[in-house]
């Protein structure tokens, strides 16, 4: 009688069956966890003594199975679809068949990342005939912009990190720093953050010369109609954003006319 051992491994070495003394099979992927649309390698390995050379017939229950010229490696690219995926791998020595399983999980794109990509942009030609008060009727904006938040950031790297007391850092529309085009007045920055699910807040400053507490009194005003509109509106202390995926936070045309920033409030 044939003797079946399972070992179930904690990492993601599978299993290994021992149908003989001198047969055993073991299937192994270095991670049972892949992002849509990513590939990962598969292995194989069938140690049968002297009694055989093994035969594989891969298949995969979504995604494609890629193969590649070393027999019992294989290449497992993921479909555009998250959830679970399961693998199997039958193997035949000696006309005796072993086939075995492993499960995978497909994540959405960038789950595995561990920055999440943060460009925020803000389009100042939507800046111009800004309402700030009854003696300021008609602002414009005023190079350069700037932003300051509870977060910090090397323009260099482009490294950012959740937690800061409101420092001050350029922005930039001369097509660097995650600035598209040059000179099109739409300014950006992109950071670079260590995933998190705290929360972010920012402001902004320019050149104009009229002041409201801590920046321009152009920038305080869409600060205050950005408040109403970001992510977090029942928030009403900053505009805030979490860094928890890849996301751009963009002050639009459309957001200038819903924030009333052309009338008197």
């Amino acid at each position: 009688m044939k003797r079946v051992i399972f070992f179930l491994a904690l990492s993601a070495s599978v299993c290994i069956v021992d149908l003989s003394a001198e047969t055993s099979v073991d299937l192994t992927s270095p991670t049972l966890e892949v992002e849509v649309g990513k590939s990962i390698p598969l292995s194989c390995r069938v140690d049968a003594g002297r009694s055989g050379f093994p035969l594989f017939t891969w298949n995969a229950s979504r995604g494609d199975i890629l193969k590649s010229t070393v027999e019992g490696e294989v290449d497992f690219l993921a479909p555009e679809q998250s959830g679970p995926v399961s693998i199997t791998v039958d193997v035949m020595i000696n006309g005796e068949g072993i086939s075995r399983q492993i499960d995978l999980n497909v994540l959405p794109a960038g789950a595995l990342k561990k920055t999440a990509d943060i460009l925020i942009t803000v389009d100042t030609e939507t800046l111009k005939n800004v309402w700030l008060n009854s003696t300021h009727q008609s602002e414009n904006f005023k190079a350069p912009l700037s932003i300051k938040g509870t977060f910090r950031y090397d323009p260099d790297s482009e490294l950012a990190f959740a937690g800061g007391s409101w420092p001050t850092y350029p922005m930039y529309d001369d097509g660097t720093h995650g600035d598209v085009t040059a000179g099109d007045g739409i300014w950006s920055i992109l950071m670079k953050f260590e995933k998190t699910d705290s929360k972010v807040y920012f402001a902004f400053d320019d050149g104009n010369s009229y002041r409201v507490e801590y920046e321009s009194g152009l920038a305080w005003t869409v600060k205050m109609a950005w408040i109403e509109l970001d992510e977090y509106p029942d928030d009403h202390s900053n505009p805030a954003f979490t860094p928890d995926r890849d996301k751009t936070v963009s002050w639009t045309a459309s957001m200038a006319m819903e924030g009333g920033i052309y009338n008197e409030r």
